[in-house]
């Protein structure tokens, strides 16, 4: 507190000023308490906003850890489901094809994601006996392209089973396509397990299988989505096949090239240099 007259320190209970003999009023004794009254209740509020500020980020903390642990269980849950769908999948695959529904879709995404990354993963660990390839160019970009087809094959089996007057919907071709696909995945997974063994031959002798059930599992997939059709008429299941084929073809042509020409490029490049 302090005087109004001279602005001299005071004491708490002064009647006047030791300095200039000034009175000092209630006025300034209210007015200090108030300020104290003030400055209390700034530091008050101050502590519940930081404890209010600690808890909101500890409240964060645990829905992250909580959103983080829901994931993991999801995962397992998938991956639990997947386990005991390939048991089915490899010692009746058509008849588990014509089982499936669309909640099968989750595996046969599983099981062409596979496929798709366990190809070109087995042509960089052949080539990369000789010379160094590039991961980008030998492993993930031809992983997209081949997930890139099996959209479009897919599509056009849908387009298939359309013209057949099949009663079947996208999710449920692709949920029978990728059941039909999991004794290829399992082939090229087997060839790649050979060529860590130095194995090659017998590696390429299984990588021709894989490739050769896929061809043959392109075309159950046509004879398993007739057996959706509804009623007489439709396209035939043997032109069904044949239109698959040649779209598979020209889909091959187009964006195969892109795939082997640039592997052939490296290839040619690293033994000239």
């Amino acid at each position: 507190m302090y005087c109004k007259n001279c602005q001299a320190p005071l004491e708490t209970d002064a009647k006047f000023c030791v300095n200039c003999g000034a009175k000092v009023t209630e006025t300034s004794n209210q007015t200090e308490g108030t300020v104290a009254e003030h400055d209390q209740v700034a530091a008050t509020n101050a502590g519940i906003s930081t404890e209010n500020n600690q808890g909101t980020s500890t409240n964060s903390n645990t829905d992250n850890k909580a959103t983080a642990n829901e994931y993991v269980d999801q995962g397992k849950e998938v991956a639990k489901k997947y386990w005991s769908f390939l048991p089915q999948a490899v010692l009746h695959p058509y008849a588990t094809s014509k089982r499936v529904n669309e909640e099968g879709m989750i595996n046969a995404i599983i099981t062409l994601v596979l496929f798709s990354l366990f190809i070109p993963l087995s042509s960089y660990i052949g080539v990369s006996t000789y010379f160094r390839a590039p991961f980008f160019d030998t492993v993930l970009k031809p992983f997209v392209i081949m997930l890139l087809f099996f959209a479009l094959l897919i599509a056009v089996k849908f387009g298939v089973a359309k013209l057949m007057k099949a009663n079947i919907s996208f999710i449920g071709v692709l949920a029978r396509f990728g059941t039909l696909m999991v004794v290829p995945t399992i082939f090229v997974l087997a060839s790649i397990i050979f060529m860590f063994l130095s194995s090659y031959t017998f590696s390429v002798l299984l990588m021709v299988c894989a490739i050769s059930f896929a061809s043959i599992a392109s075309m159950a997939t046509i004879f398993s989505i007739k057996e959706k059709a509804v009623g007489r008429g439709g396209l035939d299941v043997i032109y069904g096949v044949i239109i698959t084929y040649v779209a598979m073809m020209i889909i091959l042509f187009i964006i195969g090239d892109s795939i082997m020409g640039r592997l052939i490029g490296d290839i040619q490049n690293n033994l000239y240099f």
